[in-house]
């Protein structure tokens, strides 16, 4: 069983982040600077995936796998999630992705008496995809322009949000310039016009503090593939508490009923919580995966984790500017998510593949290198990057 960290102390009383790198093995071989596209799996991880595996080999009988096993190791992740953003555990659904998550509002929403949808061109394209392949059943999606490929001015969305609006979809964080977005101010915008908004912030949870209910959004999602680190197959769907009775989704599943064990096949009856907004069985193997990573990046804290990564980000800025590299993302750390975008030309897939090379592990968009080092990385790990990026370019 690996060592806790918890109350881990260096200089000054803070916590020594550095100790924590023993609890991700790929730190020992790589210089992992790609969180934000997937987070590095944990020992914590690991031992509680054995946990299932083990629960699973010795038991067999699915009634005991899945009530003293499964069913309660996703009502503590959903519980630790939601002390992560401000939400309480009722108002939380587990799905797969976002694309579901997604697509259970969707279809919640009745668009021939508010056919809009309001979003930015800059947001992930999943998010526009879901919406566009509700044209059918009378969605118009509209696409807010940016001035300069980094954000889009809240003007924008205020001028686009009217009483024809039935949903605004908002990025805190743009996935691709890291940009953060007032999703706070976007959301007021939207229930002044009688709108519900969604956040998307697959790319904020766990490094930018958050407090749903202080962001007042209807809908709120984020997954654990990236930056808490607890793999793909695992997305959480906050939805407003008096918000639940009214919703009726189509995208639906057995998991949603109110009592999805009694095998009734003939009626449809909603689970009074955000449950409603589930579908079919989950991937139970991944609530496991997941608690690992929500434990570790709980106990550092998205404050702390924060603090640490815009030091970071300002190294990596600096590196490239000594280097002659453009920077794609707001040079200010408090306009700035996890990410830094570094251009490096039209080569940027060959480049990033040559880094994977030298074990140094980015992710490329467009003719940019996406550097996006998380609270248990090092300056050392950056300084490896540009010794890599000299040798190639």
């Amino acid at each position: 069983m690996p060592l806790s960290l918890r109350g881990l102390e260096g200089k000054n009383g803070e916590m020594d982040l550095s100790g924590y790198r023993d609890e991700f093995p790929v730190l020992e071989r790589k210089s992992y600077l790609i969180s934000a596209s997937l987070g590095p799996v944990s020992r914590r991880s690991q031992r509680y995936l054995q946990e299932y595996v083990d629960a699973w080999a010795t038991h067999g009988a699915p009634d005991t796998v899945w009530g003293d096993h499964i069913f309660p190791r996703m009502r503590e992740v959903k519980r630790t999630f939601g002390r992560l953003v401000g939400a309480d555990p009722h108002e939380l659904a587990i799905t797969v992705n976002v694309s579901l998550a997604l697509s259970a509002i969707a279809s919640c929403i009745d668009f021939s008496k508010r056919p809009k949808v309001v979003m930015s061109e800059l947001d992930f394209p999943t998010d526009g995809h879901v919406f566009l392949a509700q044209h059918a059943r009378g969605a118009e999606v509209v696409f807010l322009k940016s001035p300069d490929g980094l954000t889009v001015p809240l003007e924008a969305y205020d001028e686009a949000i009217d009483d024809r609006t039935a949903l605004v979809c908002i990025n805190r964080v743009l996935y691709r310039s890291s940009a953060l977005v007032d999703a706070k101010e976007i959301c007021r915008m939207a229930r002044e016009a009688g709108a519900w908004s969604v956040v998307d912030d697959f790319h904020g949870a766990g490094i930018i503090p958050v407090d749903v209910h202080d962001l007042r959004c209807d809908f709120y999602t984020a997954g654990v593939l990236k930056w808490l680190c607890g793999g793909p197959g695992l997305t959480f769907l906050y939805a407003r508490r008096d918000l639940l009775p009214s919703l009726e989704p189509l995208v639906t599943g057995w998991f949603a009923m109110r009592e999805p064990f009694n095998f009734d096949l003939q009626r449809v009856e909603f689970h009074p919580s955000a449950r409603r907004l589930e579908n079919g069985t989950p991937a139970a193997p991944v609530a496991f995966l997941a608690q690992g990573g929500l434990d570790v990046i709980s106990e550092v804290g998205p404050a702390r984790i924060r603090e640490r990564q815009g030091e970071l980000g300002e190294y990596v800025i600096a590196r490239a500017d000594e280097a002659g590299l453009p920077v794609r993302t707001p040079r200010d750390r408090n306009l700035r998510g996890g990410v830094v975008n570094v251009g490096v030309g039209q080569q940027a897939e060959k480049i990033c593949h040559a880094l994977l090379d030298r074990d140094v592990c980015t992710d490329f968009r467009g003719d940019g290198i996406r550097v996006s080092p998380h609270f248990f990385n090092t300056e050392e790990d950056i300084d490896r990057l540009f010794e890599a990026l000299q040798e190639i370019l």
